[in-house]
């Protein structure tokens, strides 16, 4: 008798454990949360490759038209930078920047090859470097956010009107400060309103 009831005492934690996947306890987690909503001109597509932790490049899966006669079709490739968020530079001028190898090997091993929804904002839908700005979601909840979270980026290049998320976003931020996480762990590198004390006056 004590044998059977050791063995239905015990039968939750079995369970519980069989649906929890391991954890390289050295990567940072990926925080759990309610699929967030997005607008109705989101389209989605597949991420082929990663210039660093906030430019990606993404495959169009079905042809859409945006706005104002923009026509993305499917099989095109396009160039896709965050909306709000800066991560440290680990290509070009300034690659080498604290963090710029960790953000960017994180939203690579996040991201490359999985299926993402794009959402856009009311401004722009480009920037100067010909770069789609775009809220980038995966799995239901925006890259902005996990990058925020783990101390990878900082709300940066902020532009009416695409400021949607805005004050979301900034919250995530001032949590991750608070908790000196990433880029946060560094006094003085990353400035809140202004960038990184690195990194000049515009986007790479």
């Amino acid at each position: 008798m004590k044998k059977n009831l050791l063995a239905v005492a015990t039968l939750p934690f079995v369970l519980t454990g069989c649906t929890v996947p391991p954890v390289d306890s050295a990567a940072p987690l990926k925080s759990e949360s309610s699929k967030q909503q997005v607008n109705e001109e989101a389209i989605t597509g597949v991420i082929s490759s990663l210039a660093d932790g906030d430019t990606y490049k993404v495959v169009i899966s079905k042809d859409r038209e945006i706005r104002n006669g923009v026509q993305l079709t499917a099989g095109k490739e396009i160039t896709v930078r965050l909306l709000l968020v800066d991560t440290p530079e680990s290509v070009g001028e300034k690659a080498g920047m604290p963090y710029a190898n960790e953000a960017s090997s994180y939203a690579k091993g996040l991201l490359n090859g999985k299926t993402v929804t794009l959402e856009f904002d009311e401004g722009d839908l480009k920037d100067k470097y010909d770069r789609f700005l775009a809220y980038v979601y995966l799995d239901g909840k925006r890259v902005q956010d996990y990058l925020l979270e783990n101390g990878y980026a900082m709300v940066h290049y902020v532009s009416e009107p695409n400021t949607r998320y805005l004050s979301e976003l900034q919250a995530i931020e001032k949590t991750a400060s608070k908790q000196s996480i990433g880029i946060w762990s560094m006094e003085g590198y990353a400035v809140p309103g202004e960038g990184f004390s690195e990194v000049g006056s515009g986007p790479d």
